[in-house]
């Protein structure tokens, strides 16, 4: 498991989200493109409906592509809500002596965006799922 350094960017982004969105997070991570939001669990409905600009504003104010996603205790639902906006098609997930390998079929057009610049969000994608599940790999089925 990794050391989580939370550090002021992300202390700033988190102050952020909860002013704007009126809500506690569970974990924000980022990249040089994205950050990713991840709220407790049946919380997103009631985020929409409060702000349904929240994600614009949000951008706006970073500069980055913004992700929202649920938490779950269950890890297909979690990966499922973290690859949404990508159009899943299929999560396998494979155990086997005691590791766990993800593999996530997202809608074709949408396997860059998934992958992004130089592997970088299908790694923050990875980090992000690891910070909740022990898992080995995260990738995209091509």
């Amino acid at each position: 498991m990794k050391d989580i350094v939370v550090d002021n960017k992300i202390m700033g982004y988190i102050a952020i989200f909860e002013k704007i969105a009126h809500t506690e997070l569970k974990e924000c991570l980022e990249n040089e493109d994205m950050i990713v939001f991840i709220v407790g669990e049946k919380k997103m409905a009631e985020l929409f409906k409060r702000n349904p600009s929240f994600v614009s504003e949000l951008k706006q104010k970073t500069n980055k592509h913004i992700l929202v996603a649920e938490a779950s205790h269950d890890l297909i639902n979690f990966v499922r809500n973290i690859f949404f906006r990508l159009g899943v098609k299929e999560i396998q997930v494979n155990w086997k002596e005691g590791t766990t390998d993800v593999l996530v079929s997202v809608d074709p057009m949408e396997i860059g965006k998934a992958i992004g610049k130089e592997g970088r969000n299908i790694k923050l994608f990875r980090d992000t799922v690891q910070r909740f599940f022990n898992i080995r790999n995260l990738a995209i089925k091509q």
